[in-house]
Parts: C-alpha cells; sequence; structure tokens
C-alpha cells in the first residue's frame, strides 16, 4: 500500500426530508476511502443551527469522519464532495 495520510473531514448536508432521518449517504465516501486507506472514526454531530444561513438553509446535519488516505485519492474525494447535492459544505484537512 502506498504512503498514506490523515485526514479530518467535516461534512454539513442538508435537511432534505428525503433523506432517512437527516442521515446523508455517507457510503460513497467511505469506499472510496476504503479502496486505499481506512476509516479510522466516525461521528454524527446531529443537527445544529448555521451561523449564517448557506444556499438559504439555516440548519444541518453535521458528520465527521477521521480516516487515511493515499494523497492521490484526495482530489476524486474532492469531486464527489463537491458534486453531492445534499452536501451544504465541507471542510477537508491533512492532520499529520
Amino acid at each position: 500500500m502506498a504512503e498514506t495520510k490523515k485526514y479530518e473531514l467535516v461534512i454539513i448536508s442538508r435537511l432534505n426530508p428525503k433523506i432517512k432521518k437527516g442521515e446523508l449517504d455517507l457510503e460513497k465516501i467511505k469506499t472510496v476511502i476504503s479502496k486505499s486507506g481506512k476509516v479510522l472514526q466516525e461521528d454524527n454531530w446531529g443537527k445544529k443551527t448555521l451561523a449564517y444561513p448557506i444556499k438559504k438553509e439555516t440548519s444541518g446535519y453535521y458528520y465527521l469522519l477521521t480516516f487515511e488516505i493515499g494523497p492521490e485519492k484526495v482530489s476524486q474525494l474532492d469531486n464527489i464532495l463537491k458534486l453531492n447535492e445534499n452536501i451544504i459544505r465541507y471542510l477537508l484537512i491533512s492532520i499529520t
């Protein structure tokens, strides 16, 4: 396995009635991570009010993923996050 780095990803998901109990489908994101690394921690922070409206949304569900992945897969993961219409905002940082 190629060298991996440790990352944290915080996702704010829109409150969508079609999404069961506000759960964002993280399976596609976790699948991309699992192909070249592993998920270390997954945490659902629940529903929170946003400090200011984002894309006309005033609240959202927050999720935290801590994982190890090869740096070459980060751009692929970034594209998946950008194209998901249920994600209001996300922050992906390297912690190592």
